[in-house]
């Protein structure tokens, strides 16, 4: 089976549904019926089938896709924990695929520092070993191949250039006056990965679920199914909840914005940045800024460090694909990619044949955000509720291409439905 997005919706267009609660309030959501749950496409293969299955699996986040699968895949696979130089590889394809899809919305804010931005994410892909669209890095238990070394150095040498250019969008963003009005403040639970000191990490190995700052609960991926509820399981707007909190208190938000809200990045530059953000707007678009900032000075050491790593006779060959095995279980790989959290859940059995699947996109997740920014614009009345209507979705960023459409070009349909 094979989806593609251009056959399912026009690129630049959307649906808004506004209808009457029971008390005649209006209330409005973004139309996901366009975006089918693909979870069922890989049921019935086997690991290695939907290891290729996911590196194609959505043609505007791929390399997340490819990497939240294949940290499901490394739980359910029998081979040694995963070597340092293969974290710090599949490390920075993440990276580099971060700062690919923030800079193309960096060009209209300033276009020489989003080209640099865009040839550096470039160059991570291809030091990474995914040079092309889709990407091929991560096996079960590690990557492919090693990096070449000539890449990574090639990349060492652009890299200072590339801070510059994100510092520079950095101060624009934070200096951008908002030309419609603030959105009221987010009263749910912001939900991002931390690392293994607690520190906000896009890679991380946990999550983390606060409000206003303050630390609700945190997990491990083991635990994602317990604390994940979806109020409408298997629907394109499954309306996801933390658990513990309920479907009323518990709904949450996933993306640059949570992930700048869980806590202190541990980057100089970023982190001071972030505490601007914090006293501020604390809008999605110098998020995005910010967190590309933290991304590039995090990958300078990342670098270096690969360097050391792959120096002559430091590393054994990478092990054949085919040698994987895989047992009967279940798992979660979760990464935080520019949309936010992204969740492939399998369930395999004693031939590593998947048996069940659920994957639960920063699209769905964000749905009811949303949901509640486009009914606080449709209750303008003045000229500015189509401005306020293109910002929401803006601002929750559904993994759609009308999400990057120039101002006032999003072909956007506001549908009212009576009782």
């Amino acid at each position: 089976m094979k989806i593609n997005l251009d056959e399912i919706i026009d690129p630049l267009e959307g649906r808004v549904v506004v209808s009457p609660d029971s008390q005649g309030q209006a209330h409005a959501r973004f139309d996901l019926q366009g975006l089918p749950r693909i979870d069922g496409m890989l049921v019935g293969k086997s690991a290695l089938e939907a290891l290729k299955m996911t590196e194609h699996l959505c043609g505007i986040c791929p390399v997340a896709h490819h990497l939240a699968g294949i940290r499901a895949l490394d739980m359910l696979n029998d081979s040694a924990q995963l070597s340092r130089a293969a974290e710090l590889t599949r490390r920075l394809l993440h990276y580099g695929s971060v700062v690919e899809t923030h800079s193309l919305r960096f060009l209209r804010q300033d276009r020489d520092s989003g080209i640099t931005l865009k040839k550096i994410s470039k160059k991570m892909l291809v030091a990474a070993g995914s040079p092309g669209h889709f990407p091929t890095t991560a096996v079960p238990g590690g990557v492919r191949n090693w990096p070449n070394i000539e890449d990574l150095k090639t990349l060492q040498k652009d890299l200072s250039g590339a801070l510059t250019s994100a510092e520079k969008l950095c101060e624009l963003a934070l200096n951008i006056q908002p030309k419609t009005a603030v959105f009221s403040q987010f009263a749910g639970i912001d939900l991002a990965l931390i690392n293994e000191d607690g520190d906000p990490d896009i890679f991380g190995n946990r999550v983390r679920a606060a409000r206003a700052g303050s630390t609700w609960i945190e997990f491990d991926f083991s635990q994602w199914n317990q604390q994940i509820t979806e109020d409408n399981p298997g629907a394109p707007a499954p309306r996801p909840y933390l658990t513990g909190l309920g479907s009323k208190e518990g709904g949450y938000r996933v993306g640059p914005v949570a992930q700048l809200s869980v806590g202190l990045l541990p980057s100089e530059l970023a982190s001071a940045a972030q505490v601007r953000w914090l006293a501020a707007s604390r809008d999605a678009a110098s998020a995005r800024a910010i967190i590309t900032l933290h991304v590039l000075e995090r990958t300078v050491a990342l670098v270096s460090e690969l360097i050391d790593l792959l120096a002559p006779g430091q590393l054994e060959d990478c092990p054949p694909v085919e040698q994987a095995c895989f047992k009967e279980g279940v798992a979660t790989g979760l990464v935080d990619g520019p949309r936010g959290l992204l969740a492939h859940t399998y369930r395999t059995d004693s031939q590593g044949v998947i048996s069940a699947a659920t994957i639960l996109t920063p699209t769905a997740q964000n749905e009811p955000w949303l949901a509640d920014l486009l009914t606080q614009a449709i209750s303008r009345k003045d000229a500015s509720r189509q401005a306020v209507l293109e910002q929401s979705i803006r601002e929750a960023d559904p993994c759609l291409p009308l999400s990057s459409a120039p101002e006032g070009q999003m072909g956007l349909t506001v549908d009212t439905l009576q009782n």
